[in-house]
């Protein structure tokens, strides 16, 4: 029996794929979780091959929320290549 790949190597090899990167960075966003979002924002970092640590420790504030600067969130997404866009969603269903 072939010995199977972990879960986490099978995702970085499928990261690796631009458009799948960037489908599951928008899947990440729809979460409108910040943490699953820093979260899915390393895996594709480590997926280019980039050692990222994006400090989760540091971004809880007073509240225990994690909180991410909108520069901080437009910078890690340059360093990865992406940017950000804009959709109506106003026909969602």
């Amino acid at each position: 029996m072939p010995k199977s790949r972990a879960y986490d190597d099978e995702l970085i090899l499928y990261l690796q794929d631009s458009q799948r990167a960037i489908a599951y960075l928008n899947g990440a966003l729809e979460e409108e979780d910040p943490e699953f979002l820093l979260l899915a924002l390393q895996n594709v970092a480590r997926a280019k091959g980039k050692t990222v640590d994006f400090g989760f420790g540091n971004r809880v504030n007073e509240s225990g929320e994690l909180a991410l600067q909108w520069h901080e969130l437009v910078k890690m997404l340059n360093e990865l290549g992406l940017g950000l866009a804009v959709k109506d969603t106003s026909q969602a269903a």
